[in-house]
């Protein structure tokens, strides 16, 4: 790269001290008392017939029966505290209890329980969590405690106390991308109380995860919460590892009162070995043993890093009003270096001597983002209404650079074949010192924000909620000369609107409409033709209901949807324009069912089900061969269901499974995953401060495939059996 014409960049000194003191002036607010819930007991809220009544929800601690419930509880999703009742669009809570009792280690892995969702490969340029959601994208709409979380990295649940789903165009609350949705981990935070619990997982391929998360009260009013996680595994396929380690130390002051702080930061590291799986021959998966793996032990790798500092402060005015502002530095480094396997030529027929190329994967990156937010909430009744304020500001600084890895004319990774894969072969002798950096962009992108949104309660039976958003997206894109600097500015407005019916305490029924936004340069990457293209549109429509069940102990929720893509980017290198054509246009239509909660005092489940049907309904350009196809990884149903039963005090039981439908791995439907249906179980003892729990995961050991990408498919884990030993402090 040409340093001498690299643009200036401002300095991350003077952004955090404007930064700083543009949060530091809402710690000026006269300081009222106020309190925290009592452990143990549910906040009250003003029921339809005017009496208080108590809620499912609040951060309870001594209570070990109430921490093991699914059913989701108050939730910031929506950018003010309150049930996902309240809220007119579908949410799905993933809690650390049914994390803790399916034995799941990462974010992807929690995603199982939540239908609507698909998993992609790596490649194409991504590394790391890759995800869809109603047949869209959010690789760009993943969020740690409401603060956008865009870098490419596999994420960890050591630290997480829950995973939170929003469904639909969210560009209101969130701002840009959010087409199929948003999802959002929730932070393990200090508590009142000491608590302790140290747990240790054994399993097959030489799996070993030991993990600690203690809480203590340090003072008046302050706790410090550390959680820390160490993983190291083998795998199912031949020579695939992982290597984590992860720590989350936090400090909280003002617990209970008027003004609250909280200091945390985030450190997850690893070193794998990457498995990019099998290509596809005449449309399917290479049919091949599951553990068969085509790339280089000893060269391959995947090392990447996030730390992730955050400074939090809420005042609460008085019971109605609060405001809370978030500062957070982020960096995150990511290095990759593994093989995308490949069919050499166009074989009719596979044979054990079928050659496979090993196609080289290697590229690298360093991202940083300076994050601050800033929202205010209030109640209040006027003019014979009672009305909810939200007021929000986000001011967001990104830098990235990223690169890739070449080698010398001549130097590639040797070839393999079907069935032979010698993972450690003979390589040429100078094939670790050529590798050199290419192809280096730098990327900076600033953005404003400023929203608004009201709940207006125009009877105790009827509420409406409206908002509107405004960004300012700046983002510029450096390349090496000869290519040159590019840059795009977007100001879009995004709106929300809502209406909500709830005849009593336990029924919703809603009508929502949302806008979002996708940019180009939104995911860290302009060229010549975006630079000059406007954002894409999308929309999200949805109807549905939420009931509380069972005296409240089960929440049950319904929704019919339709997410859709007004103005999709597409491309004809054959005509000669200056900016990509907005011709295309795709849309999702489903259905979605989910319960989660308590049937009987006994008996947990948590499940859901969806059913979704997505087409291309406008291409042209380089895309018109996918018009009326179905868009890649979006399945006509996806299934999850999970389901414990106590059986004595000391013993439970739990089994569940999960169904995923036919995909398509290409976009125009000619490369088909197979569906599939994986069963889990689970049984668990605990006396005491001791507790002893057994996984077996895909119990019935069935060849599956989740991981979807155009040349390749990654399979699913086989049969794998895991036993949990826990010591609790108290």
């Amino acid at each position: 790269m040409d340093h001498d014409k690299k643009r200036k960049k401002p300095s991350q000194t003077r952004l955090a001290f404007a930064l700083a003191t543009y949060f530091a002036t809402n710690v000026l607010a006269q300081t009222v008392p106020a309190t925290e819930p009592v452990a143990g007991k549910m906040p009250s809220k003003e029921s339809k017939d005017g009496k208080e009544r108590e809620l499912k929800q609040v951060n309870v601690t001594g209570d070990r029966d109430r921490e093991r419930c699914y059913q989701p509880g108050l939730t910031n999703i929506g950018k003010t505290q309150q049930l996902p009742r309240d809220i007119p669009q579908s949410v799905t809570v993933v809690p650390e209890s049914l994390m803790h009792d399916r034995s799941v280690d990462t974010f992807r892995e929690a995603l199982r329980n939540v239908p609507s969702i698909t998993f992609n490969a790596g490649e194409g340029g991504r590394i790391g969590d890759n995800i869809t959601l109603r047949g869209f994208s959010v690789v760009g709409d993943l969020y740690l405690d409401g603060i956008r979380d865009i870098a490419q990295y596999n994420r960890e649940t050591f630290n997480a106390e829950q995973i939170e789903v929003l469904r639909g165009s969210s560009s209101m609350l969130y701002g840009r991308g959010s087409t199929g949705g948003i999802i959002n981990q929730v932070s393990k935070s200090p508590t009142v109380g000491d608590r302790t619990l140290i747990g240790l997982t054994l399993g097959q391929y030489n799996y070993a995860r030991a993990t600690v998360d203690t809480n203590q009260v340090v003072g008046e009013n302050m706790s410090v919460r550390v959680n820390a996680m160490r993983t190291k595994s083998d795998s199912f396929r031949d020579d695939v590892k992982t290597d984590r380690t992860g720590v989350a130390p936090s400090v909280r002051w003002g617990i209970g009162t008027a003004n609250d702080f909280q200091i945390s930061h985030y450190h997850l590291q690893y070193n794998d070995i990457p498995d990019y799986g099998v290509p596809y021959f005449n449309g399917k998966p290479l049919d091949v043993p599951i553990n068969r793996f085509y790339g280089l032990a000893d060269v391959n790798y995947q090392r990447d890093k996030a730390d992730i500092s955050t400074l939090t402060y809420v005042h609460q005015f008085d019971a109605q009003s609060n405001i809370r502002s978030v500062i957070r530095a982020a960096e995150y480094h990511r290095d990759l270096w593994a093989v995308a396997p490949r069919l050499a030529g166009t074989p009719t027929v596979i044979t054990d001597t079928t050659l496979i190329n090993r196609q080289r994967q290697a590229r690298g990156g360093d991202e940083n983002t300076l994050t601050t937010q800033t929202d205010y909430n209030t109640k209040f009744a006027a003019w014979g209404l009672k009305h909810q304020i939200l007021l929000g500001a986000e001011l967001v600084r990104e830098d990235a650079e990223r690169w890739n890895y070449a080698q010398a004319t001549g130097v590639n990774n040797p070839a393999t074949m079907v069935g032979n894969p010698n993972s450690r072969p003979a390589l040429a002798s100078n094939y670790f010192s050529s590798v050199i950096r290419t192809g280096e962009v730098s990327y900076t992108a600033d953005t404003v924000g400023l929203y608004g949104q009201e709940t207006l309660e125009l009877t105790p039976q009827w509420k409406l909620v409206f908002g509107a958003r405004f960004d300012n997206f700046k983002a510029n894109y450096e390349r090496a000369a000869p290519a040159g600097p590019l840059d795009r500015t977007d100001r879009v407005w995004s709106t929300r609107a809502g209406a909500l019916y709830q005849p009593d305490d336990f029924a919703t029924y809603y009508a929502a409409y949302g806008t979002s936004f996708n940019p180009s340069g939104d995911l860290y990457a302009l060229d010549d033709r975006g630079a000059n293209t406007p954002p894409e549109k999308n929309r999200n429509i949805e109807i549905g209901a939420k009931w509380e069940m069972f005296d409240g102990n089960l929440s049950l929720r319904t929704a019919l949807f339709r997410s859709e893509k007004t103005n999709e980017r597409n491309t004809d290198l054959s005509v000669s324009v200056a900016e990509n054509l907005l011709s295309g246009k795709r849309h999702t239509n489903g259905i979605e069912i989910e319960a989660a909660g308590r049937i009987t005092p006994n008996w947990e489940v948590f499940a859901g089900a969806a059913r979704m049907s997505a087409r291309i309904d406008n291409a042209t350009g380089q895309q018109a061969n996918t018009l009326g196809k179905i868009p890649i990884n979006t399945p006509e149903y996806t299934v999850s269901l999970w389901s414990v039963y106590k059986v004595t005090e000391s013993w439970r039981i739990g089994a569940g499974l999960e169904a995923v439908g036919k995909r398509y791995g290409n976009a125009t439907d000619t490369n088909e995953v197979p569906a599939y249906t994986r069963s889990d179980w689970m049984v668990s003892y605990e006396k005491n401060a001791y507790a002893v729990r057994l996984n077996i995961l895909n119990a019935f050991d069935k060849k599956i495939y989740e991981g979807v990408y155009q040349g390749h498919v990654v399979p699913g884990t086989a049969r794998t059996t895991q036993v949990t030993f826990e010591y609790k402090f108290f």
